[in-house]
């Protein structure tokens, strides 16, 4: 009967044992769950703003188009003279409506309007670029101006003085530099 229950209290340990192991890994499982599911927030959000980004630079890539289209010839005498020279040329489509022609541009043309347009992003996108570089180099001068005036002698004060900054600014840029 003594040899019985020490049995059954081991098993009962065991049992306890094994509940605790089970618990464990089903807390594991659960903590990978948790993080699987973040990351597949992260990567929703990642292709959202991805997403968002291609639809501004259509938006601006249409707006680039349309500035282009409103710059060529817009009479009607000229849009007729373009028809005939274009149907001669077989090279781009014309669509007759009861009230207008449509002209249907081929598939030469538009890629140039496109390309036009961002060329012209490039260029403007480019001298940003140089500006940011100006106000960079602008930036560092001041800086050596400053650590030179420190350098031969002179006080924060007078420092701030000449260069028409404040003292604590003029210190804070002497602390991060020393």
């Amino acid at each position: 009967m003594f040899f019985l229950i020490i049995i059954l209290i081991i098993s009962q340990l065991i049992s306890f044992y094994l509940i605790i192991l089970l618990n464990a890994k089903i807390a594991k499982f659960k903590d990978l769950e948790v993080r699987q599911e973040q990351l597949i927030r992260e990567m929703d959000d990642a292709i959202s703003v991805y997403l968002i980004e291609m639809r501004e630079e259509n938006d601006r890539l249409i707006k680039e188009l349309s500035k282009v289209n409103q710059e060529e010839p817009s009479s009607k005498n000229s849009n007729f003279e373009l028809k005939e020279s274009l149907e001669r040329s077989n090279s781009i489509d014309i669509i007759s409506t009861p009230s207008k022609d449509v002209l249907v541009q081929p598939k030469t043309i538009l890629p140039n309007i496109a390309k036009k347009a961002y060329q012209q992003q490039k260029n403007i996108d480019s001298t940003h670029q140089k500006e940011t570089i100006k106000q960079d180099t602008i930036a560092d001068t001041f800086e050596n101006k400053v650590l030179e005036l420190y350098k031969t002698g002179k006080t924060i004060e007078e420092i701030a003085k000449e260069t028409n900054k404040g003292k604590t600014e003029i210190e804070l840029l002497l602390k991060f530099h020393s």
